[in-house]
């Protein structure tokens, strides 16, 4: 098992054979408890000393399947499933830092991310500092003696733009500060996260991995490179006797007294989404990269921004990142809201919603829904302007993409 390559993982990682039937496919446990033989078996699987399930709250084998499965997907050594990908940056951050400490996040960043950490993390006393995502000097002058976390996106949303990961993660190890990236934006298909030097990962399994539009989830990864012995933060040193599995056991801890678990039945359509991810985002990069080449000849867009492109502001950080495709989110700009309303509201094939990663293309206006809460300076600074489309450009035929944002550009 070791020695499978991507696919093979993602379709068999996690889920042997169910002894009792032969099902192939993990079953939905949809169990609320689970009875143990004896007294002592049930202290046991309470304390942590047995391999075991109680309560679906704290864990769950169909949702087991799944850590297993998206684990190995990103060579971790665990991982924690939670209720959505908001949960998972929730519980990364609570699983880190309490009140009192501190935490480096990149400016560029998904509106609710930006929200939850101005908003909840900021009341629940951690401080945050959001620096400029690209200069590897702002991580350095950021951080302070009770800096618990640097965290960025893989591809920041909406600007689009690729962090140098290798170089911020030297900078996180010499300071000894785990190093979080949040890969939902391309999927450990496309980036391989481990590799360039995180220590965790956290994803929205809502997006590319589901694919399906079916099942909201979230997961927290340990990428098995950080010593938690030397993390000095209340959450981690209470549970230092679980050694190495010590970030794992804070998470989940913190999902448990939180709530914020994953339902067995996302967990399952999960599971069946992931078996085609490898070829869901090969499809999502080419489509992607044929409707931005197209986009960047038309009259009436004025900028085209997608991370495949030849001339991406970091395109050598892609090169180096994503050597197999950059998913399928791009953004443009027809030179007023007016327009990008007219534009959004003319498309026939694209759904006009906020999800992303889909099989279906999906538009949408960021500034006055994912951003509407944001001052003006801080929309400008995230890249979200007043005329911007993003795009979630979805598995179909791309002639068919491209004829339908030609006419929809048409009414504009």
């Amino acid at each position: 098992m070791k020695n499978w390559k991507f696919e093979t993982k993602a379709i068999h990682g996690g889920t042997p054979i169910e002894k009792s039937t032969g099902a192939t496919k993990t079953p939905v446990y949809q169990s609320t408890a689970f009875a143990a033989e004896t007294a002592k078996d049930l202290e046991a699987i309470f304390k942590g000393n047995k391999y075991g399930f109680y309560y679906t709250r704290s864990a769950n084998p169909t949702v087991a399947a799944l850590e297993s499965r998206v684990s190995q997907l990103e060579s971790g050594v665990g991982a924690v499933a939670v209720a959505s990908g908001m949960a998972a940056i929730t519980t990364l951050i609570f699983s880190l830092a309490t009140s009192g400490d501190h935490i480096i996040v990149s400016k560029s960043l998904f509106g609710s991310t930006y929200y939850l950490i101005n908003g909840l993390i900021k009341n629940s006393g951690i401080e945050a500092t959001f620096v400029d995502t690209l200069s590897i000097d702002s991580y350095k002058d950021a951080i302070k003696d009770n800096t618990r976390l640097i965290f960025i996106e893989a591809v920041g949303n909406p600007k689009l733009d690729v962090p140098d990961i290798s170089a911020i993660s030297q900078v996180a190890r010499k300071a000894k500060i785990p190093f979080a990236v949040d890969n939902t934006f391309v999927s450990p298909y496309l980036l391989d996260a481990k590799a360039l030097g995180a220590d965790i990962v956290v994803t929205a399994s809502t997006k590319y991995l589901c694919g399906g539009n079916s099942a909201v989830g979230g997961l927290v990864i340990d990428l098995g490179r950080f010593n938690w012995a030397s993390h000095g933060s209340v959450p981690i040193t209470e549970l230092k006797k679980f050694g190495d599995q010590a970030f794992l056991a804070a998470a989940k801890k913190v999902r448990g007294n939180s709530g914020n678990a994953l339902s067995p039945q996302n967990a399952f359509l999960t599971l069946t989404g992931i078996e085609t991810l490898h070829l869901r985002v090969e499809r999502h990069s080419e489509n992607a990269l044929a409707v931005a080449t197209f986009l960047k000849t038309h009259p009436k867009v004025s900028s085209v921004t997608y991370p495949g492109l030849p001339d991406h502001p970091t395109a050598t950080n892609v090169k180096k990142q994503l050597p197999k495709g950059c998913a399928g989110m791009l953004s443009f700009r027809v030179g007023s809201q007016e327009n990008a309303y007219a534009f959004i509201d003319a498309t026939k094939l694209a759904d006009n919603s906020v999800n992303l990663g889909d099989t279906r293309t999906m538009v949408v206006h960021p500034g006055e829904t994912i951003y509407r809460n944001l001052s003006a300076q801080e929309k400008d600074d995230a890249g979200v302007y007043a005329d911007l489309v993003r795009v979630s450009v979805g598995i179909e035929n791309s002639d068919d993409i491209i004829a339908d944002f030609e006419q929809a550009l048409g009414e504009v």
